[in-house]
């Protein structure tokens, strides 16, 4: 396997998202100068953990791959030759993270960085992808623990900050997943996953869309009146200003008559929504 063919596999957007979600955690946390040593252990453990999580969804899904325009790339990279070598790595890759975040951080940091990964592989690969329209809902619960894995490497321990976030990401989980399916629903079906979007289709999952998004705009004001979350006033900014646009984009596929592209702008702003978010929560616990 060659770099390009690992990149491609280990999902690195998906890790630079868990990072991000992991320093916003550890940022948030008011003692975090006094340890900032541990982000490097904290980023390097985070990031094994995701791409070993990634390889063992991979493999998992190596039987329906081939029929996802999505995902057919993959069939050439994972396959029956290279099953022992690619489980090999990334258990490896594993166990050097549970390593590293128990012996350089704490045993609660390892844990949370353990059950992000149970709750990708299991919880939504294994046990929710190809059995409800609920997957990507429950399952969104992986993106979460980073948060808290963040917040444990400070002070082992837990917060209502550190919830805030890692519910965030679980709220914003759905409208970006769903308005990514929409585009991808043939693809589903041949699979025989039952997606929203190719279960209920195009239009119906739009009131889901515009639902979700809505609870999750309301979700993220809730800083502005419970001062015990520390996200900082350039977060409280932001996130009026982005929650309306979401909304909007959420709303488009609507106007638009339910276009492809119409949702494939909803999924592409969803990316900046959540990045600019936790880079302002970052930003301004850092500079403060």
């Amino acid at each position: 396997m060659n770099g390009k063919e690992f990149v491609k596999i280990s999902k690195l957007e998906i890790t630079f998202l868990v990072d991000l979600v992991a320093v916003a955690g550890f940022l948030s946390n008011p003692y975090f100068y006094n340890k900032l040593i541990l982000l490097i252990p904290l980023l390097v453990a985070g990031s094994l953990g995701s791409m070993s999580s990634a390889f063992f969804n991979n493999l998992y899904d190596m039987d329906i791959d081939g029929s996802m325009k999505r995902t057919s790339y993959r069939t050439g990279i994972v396959n029956k030759n290279s099953y022992g070598r690619l489980f090999a790595y990334g258990l490896a890759m594993l166990v050097a993270s549970m390593l590293i975040s128990y012996l350089l951080i704490n045993l609660l940091t390892a844990i949370f960085i353990f059950l992000g990964f149970l709750s990708y592989v299991f919880l939504y690969t294994v046990f929710l992808k190809r059995r409800t329209t609920w997957n990507i809902v429950i399952g969104g619960i992986a993106g979460s623990f980073p948060a808290f894995a963040g917040w444990a490497a400070v002070s082992n321990s837990v917060s209502i900050t550190a919830a805030f976030i890692a519910f965030l990401v679980f709220l914003w989980t759905p409208t970006h997943f769903w308005s990514l399916a929409t585009g991808n629903t043939e693809d589903y079906k041949k699979a025989n996953v039952p997606m929203l979007p190719a279960v209920v289709g195009m239009q119906k999952s739009s009131t889901y869309i515009i639902a979700n998004t809505v609870v999750l705009f309301v979700y993220s004001i809730l800083p502005l009146f419970f001062s015990e979350i520390h996200v900082g006033p350039a977060y409280y900014v932001m996130a009026v200003i982005l929650g309306v646009i979401m909304v909007y984009y959420s709303v488009l596929p609507l106007r638009s008559g339910f276009t492809k592209q119409s949702y494939k702008k909803a999924f592409h702003f969803s990316n900046y929504y959540l990045m600019i978010l936790l880079i302002a929560i970052c930003l301004v616990n850092f500079i403060h």
